[in-house]
């Protein structure tokens, strides 16, 4: 994102932080204020300064001298956990690993279902980086136009290589897709769809709150039997407090939020007859009969 002082008032969000490291995101205004305990600082003189810089709020009491505030660009981390919530959002942590996992790059057609907030369509659009083509489907119409208005908000436009439809991706899939991307109470409903809906080779990635619906969900890939390397994994994450002579773990935890399942679409594995040749030298009894000794060499066993 630009530097603080190239963008138009009205669409640059930034994050102020003050000594004690308590944040606050703002969108810069016109004759807008920003307001605290420690007074005040005008939109105006946080616009003129470059990303980095330090201000001071005028007025506030006892602390007239004035109090500092860190100015940064506000990141993707900063406007995921700091948007007023409407919907359960998916935390940093998780986007990222489905972001790998999925291996999400540019160019590549992707379909995403369950928007909410529209957190994970965020970081999608911003791997693709202006190319290739996001389409996400979300049930609810009032989920939609929230998530539009963040995303917009965000990137201070509206992606051209994004769609929102409003839709039950339950009831049926239009289209093939490299990418599928799933957070939804039974992603286990979609699957049958991906025989058609993904194309071989694609990966699919579904985000899942509970263990019960993880089982529900790993037993309809393994039953459907176009899906391979399938895992199932959740994060934890731990800080570390590291000053001066103290290096110890920090007293909280970005515990359990939910487990993320990837699997990568395949042709199902078919067993074969055994060639001519191979047949040929297989023993055999008296008479040039199979020996009957309850194993039919003839058979061979793939995995599926």
């Amino acid at each position: 994102m630009n530097e603080i002082s190239n963008e138009p008032l009205g669409y640059k969000i930034v994050i102020l932080t003050d000594k004690k490291k308590h944040k606050h995101m703002i969108t810069l205004k016109e004759k807008g204020r920003f307001s605290s305990q420690y007074g005040y600082i005008d939109h105006d003189v946080i616009a003129a300064v470059p990303s980095g810089s330090v201000v001071y709020t005028v007025g506030g009491g006892k602390t007239s001298g004035g109090h500092p505030y860190r100015v940064f660009d506000v990141t993707y981390r900063d406007y995921v956990m700091h948007i007023k919530r409407q919907a359960q959002i998916i935390y940093p942590k998780d986007t990222a690993a489905m972001l790998m996992w999925g291996d999400i790059a540019p160019h590549q057609n992707i379909l995403e279902s369950g928007v909410g907030q529209g957190g994970l369509s965020m970081a999608v659009l911003r791997a693709l980086g202006g190319t290739g083509k996001l389409t996400s489907y979300e049930l609810r119409q009032d989920f939609a136009d929230m998530s539009k208005k963040f995303i917009s908000t965000y990137f201070g436009y509206s992606p051209e290589n994004h769609s929102i439809e409003v839709r039950d991706i339950y009831k049926g899939i239009d289209g093939v897709y490299d990418r599928v991307l799933l957070d939804l109470p039974e992603p286990w409903q979609v699957t049958p769809h991906l025989k058609d809906a993904l194309q071989n080779g694609g990966m699919l990635v579904s985000y899942i709150p509970t263990v019960l619906q993880v089982k529900s969900m790993v037993d309809s890939i393994r039953a459907c039997g176009y899906f391979d390397e399938i895992e199932t994994f959740e994060l934890i994450l731990r800080p570390w407090k590291v000053e001066g002579l103290s290096v110890r773990p920090e007293m909280w935890i970005y515990n359990h939020s939910a487990f993320i399942v990837t699997a990568r679409k395949c042709i199902p594995m078919e067993a074969r007859p055994l060639p001519e040749a191979e047949a040929s030298t297989l023993p055999q009894g008296e008479g040039g009969e199979m020996e009957e000794d309850g194993n039919d060499s003839n058979e061979e066993s793939f995995p599926l």
